[in-house]
């Protein structure tokens, strides 16, 4: 019995390792949403999503921060859309001139190595003129967070010496099919 154990685990392990395993996520941007409070500190240009394929969808982002911010708070929450969206595990604020500086943050390190490619914002404070996101796409290679299937928002607020100056809520799916 012993050894029909170590055979079936040994044929089990064979098998996974032949067979190429298919990727069934699917993780893309379903909606995205700015706002600036403030149009005489933060023009934002654009902000717009561009269906590429079925399956994935960029986001463009080009905002002009009119005067210099040492002094930035961005305060992010995540929802759950489950018969409207509702609050689910986040609601935090850190400081984003020290995160550039030093990232310290986990879930800030998550989300800023999802953008990190796609932006010219790679410069500590204080931060002016334009900041472009410009082709970003979702990609589980960065994702190491386990998610459960469904749609969700990431609302992030940000807030320059004090005072929100703009948002951004960026909605996103995601589908694990494990069959």
């Amino acid at each position: 019995m012993k050894y029909v154990l170590k055979i079936v685990v040994s044929l089990t392990i064979l098998c996974l390792m032949i067979l190429k395993p298919s990727n069934p996520v699917v993780f893309k941007l379903t909606n995205v949403h700015c706002g600036s409070y403030n149009k005489t500190w933060i023009r934002i240009n654009q902000c717009r999503l561009k269906a590429i394929n079925r399956h994935r969808t960029v986001f463009n982002f080009n905002a002009t921060f009119l005067y210099p911010t040492k002094s930035i708070t961005v305060h992010y929450q995540t929802f759950k859309r489950e018969n409207g969206y509702r609050p689910w595990l986040v609601n935090t604020q850190i400081d984003g001139c020290r995160f550039l500086r030093k990232p310290y943050d986990a879930l800030g390190i998550l989300l800023f190595n999802i953008y990190r490619n796609f932006t010219n914002i790679n410069h500590t404070c204080p931060l002016q003129g334009d900041m472009i996101v410009r082709n970003m796409y979702l990609t589980t290679d960065v994702m190491r967070l386990p998610l459960p299937t469904g749609d969700y928002l990431l609302a992030i607020d940000w807030i320059f010496y004090g005072k929100p100056q703009f948002a951004t809520n960026v909605s996103f799916q995601f589908v694990e099919d494990i069959l």
